[in-house]
């Protein structure tokens, strides 16, 4: 028990439980703990692999038609005629110093400017498309688990299902089809000078990856939904005349956080990718329009860069959204 003062007398009241506070600091420390091991996994992945399959990066830029001498050269003034090793140090101290080279497209342009100036784009893309899916899906989740027409039930199953078969770069040409093309409700593509009048030129790529996203909250929730319906306290529930609505926001919505929680963190790579690939389509100057260019241009600082954020930020991702899942459910503390 601890004192504490209370209306100008003193009262006891129970004091924090020390089981508690582990109890929490865990909770919160290990999925941290756990982002920073897989982000340094990423670091030492990304570097390595680019290194070994995109070849002498010099040879690359210069074409076949040039002298050892200026391969050599060139080789030398981007440092790589050092050890891979040291190479590989100096790139892993820069990222603290937010230094991740030079793109090889443009000698003055760093990967970092690169790259954050774009995250931005994406960023916003996946988090209204993230939220709109999960309204979504939890809307039709829910109401496909407690509708008497199993019409419905089919219908939503077997659109989730082929929205879930289909690739994401068909979903955006379709989108963009349909909307733009036929109906001229949305611009085909482009992009502005700055925000609000950059928000027209999102619509249709928040639509494609909505749609991307959307059945895969649905069937959880769904799933979810069903389970806690056939649970007595529902049942009872019922029959002391609980209306819907307030069965809905008492009993299934608050048993479907923790599957939802855990979908977006799951899903949160899909999300990154399925941006990436619907930014090409649309044209938008985000990190999958960086990365595209990089490729074609076999920018190997670019890329290592761009995949190494991708990996960080989904490692972040699957992190905060197993800290949110435990802070929800003392279970699985």
């Amino acid at each position: 028990m601890a004192v504490q003062s209370l209306g100008g007398g003193l009262a006891l009241v129970p004091a924090p439980d020390r089981r508690d506070r582990v109890m929490w600091g865990g909770a919160i420390f290990r999925p941290l703990a756990h982002a920073v091991a897989v982000s340094f996994c990423v670091v030492v992945v990304t570097f390595f692999l680019i290194h070994g399959f995109l070849g002498d990066p010099a040879r690359r830029k210069l074409g076949v038609n040039v002298s050892e001498a200026q391969v050599r050269a060139l080789r030398e003034r981007w440092g790589l005629n050092r050890p891979l090793i040291v190479q590989f140090w100096d790139y892993f101290t820069g990222i603290f110093r937010g230094d991740l080279g030079t793109s090889i497209q443009s000698d003055s342009t760093h990967v970092s400017t690169l790259i954050f100036g774009s995250l931005g784009n994406t960023a916003l893309l996946a988090v209204v498309a993230m939220a709109l899916a999960v309204v979504l899906g939890v809307f039709g989740g829910i109401w496909a688990a407690a509708t008497r027409w199993k019409i419905i039930d089919v219908i939503l199953r077997g659109i989730a299902m082929i929205t879930l078969s289909a690739p994401a770069a068909l979903v955006g040409l379709v989108v963009l089809f349909i909307i733009a093309v036929r109906a001229g409700i949305a611009p085909v593509g482009g992009w502005g000078t700055g925000y609000p009048g950059n928000f027209k030129y999102l619509a249709l790529p928040i639509v494609s990856l909505t749609l991307l996203m959307t059945p895969i909250v649905l069937r959880v929730v769904r799933e979810r939904a069903i389970e806690v319906m056939r649970e007595p306290h529902i049942e009872a529930a019922r029959a002391r005349g609980m209306s819907p609505m307030r069965l809905l926001f008492r009993h299934l919505l608050p048993n479907c956080a923790v599957p939802i929680i855990s979908v977006v963190g799951m899903t949160a790579g899909s999300l990154i990718s399925g941006a990436v690939v619907v930014e090409a389509v649309y044209g938008v100057p985000g990190l999958g329009q960086i990365l595209l260019n990089a490729m074609n241009a076999d920018d190997y600082p670019v890329i290592q860069g761009a995949a190494m954020v991708c990996g960080i930020v989904v490692a972040l991702c699957n992190s905060l959204a197993e800290v949110a899942q435990r802070a929800v459910d003392v279970r699985v503390r």
